[in-house]
């Protein structure tokens, strides 16, 4: 294994270059004998219970949660949590804020004239395939949280004010309609610009049954799918029942999912669940081991040898064969349907790790004094990727 604090203060050094050292537009120094600690706001219902159409004109097809600084702003640095759990076709949002400064910069003092950190954070939710904008430059018509959620939705945090604190952002929970086929984008990343209490970003999924992507860098990944999963979540039941029954019309003999049965391969499910380079993430994606499925795993660290060899104890007995080229790399076909089905296709699993590191982080604030001797971070090797069934509760 590596250092541990090589790998720390390489990390500390990338992190650093990401985001702007300054405290925002709250006139606050860095001066050593300000106040300064990690807080947090409580948990805020920003979206309650609006329509989120699952069929007819306004049927949503994607929706995205996260992503990283653009133009010093729009960066939520923190947890992002997803629960397909909702029995109406609805979306409600939460966020909470956090900062790690004094009490004035981030509450805000009205008789000095300041603006807290808190106060200036904000949900920002508008249809958006390229790069955002300040909200009253967006138009009208694609603000997510008037009338309807949209498809194309994307989730961000916004900062009103030039630039938003390096130390500052904000965890994301979303509630979606357990129905829910559509994609699912998630990106999150670490905020380590305060030396002395680096925060990772955690992703949590639970009940996720159709395409998408999820992108971490040194945190925990928990992705539960549902135990409805289909090869191609795009496709409508009548679809998915035809490919499973089909008849080859040529010789009347069964052949399930073949080429020419009436869902077409590109609707295949695909998730890609990734620690992006040059980061090391655990992640744990629990599978139902009912569907079609093809699981490709990978740690890509080079400096090998080293302990984060990807586990895919979920592909066991008659249902499948695991294939590993190397300790790092494996990967199984679950419930190969018939020798008229394209072998490597079905719903297309791939979890990777770029790295195996020692990862140091605080479980809580709690952990952190303003005394060094008295803080008690943790530091564990990160990196380990499991496909398991029923391994997530």
């Amino acid at each position: 294994m590596k250092n541990p604090s090589l790998a720390l203060s390489l990390g500390l050094t990338l992190g650093l270059s990401l985001f702007t050292a300054g405290c925002g537009d709250n006139g606050s120094s860095d001066d050593s004998s300000v106040d300064k600690h990690p807080q947090e706001t409580k948990w805020k219902k920003v979206v309650d219970n609006l329509p989120f159409p699952l069929s007819g004109d306004g049927q949503i097809y994607s929706i995205s949660v996260g992503r990283l600084d653009y133009n010093n702003n729009f960066a939520n640095r923190g947890d992002v949590e997803v629960f397909l759990d909702q029995d109406a076709e609805v979306i409600s949002v939460e966020m909470q804020y956090y900062d790690f400064s004094d009490d004035i910069t981030t509450l805000g003092d009205e008789a000095q004239g300041v603006v807290g950190t808190f106060d200036r954070m904000s949900l920002w939710a508008f249809v958006n395939s390229g790069n955002p904008a300040k909200p009253d430059s967006m138009p009208p018509e694609d603000n997510c949280t008037v009338d309807t959620w949209k498809s194309g939705c994307t989730i961000y945090v916004y900062y009103d004010g030039q630039s938003q604190p390096a130390r500052a952002g904000a965890h994301i929970r979303v509630h979606l309609p357990k129905a829910y086929r559509g994609e699912l984008n998630i990106t999150t990343e670490d905020n380590v610009a305060e030396s002395t209490f680096p925060r990772v970003g955690n992703i949590t999924v639970d009940g996720i049954c159709g395409s998408g992507s999820i992108y971490l860098a040194q945190g925990n990944a928990n992705i539960k799918m549902c135990r409805e999963l289909t090869p191609a979540p795009a496709c409508s039941a009548e679809q998915i029942k035809g490919c499973e029954d089909f008849v080859d019309p040529d010789t009347m003999m069964p052949a399930a999912w073949s080429n020419l049965c009436p869902c077409p391969a590109e609707n295949f499910g695909q998730l890609k669940i990734e620690a992006l380079k040059p980061w090391a993430g655990n992640i744990t994606v629990d599978i139902p081991t009912t569907t079609w499925l093809n699981a490709n795993l990978a740690n890509e660290e080079t400096d090998k040898p080293h302990e984060c060899k990807p586990e895919l104890p979920a592909c066991a007995g008659k249902i499948c064969s695991p294939v590993s080229a190397d300790d790092y790399t494996i990967s199984g076909e679950f419930n190969y349907p018939s020798k008229a089905a394209a072998s490597g296709a079905g719903f297309n699993l791939t979890v990777k790790s770029a790295g195996c590191n020692p990862v140091t982080y605080f479980k809580s604030a709690d952990d952190w004094s303003e005394v060094e001797a008295d803080s008690k971070p943790t530091t564990e090797t990160r990196g380990h990727i499991t496909v398991c069934s029923g391994c997530i509760k």
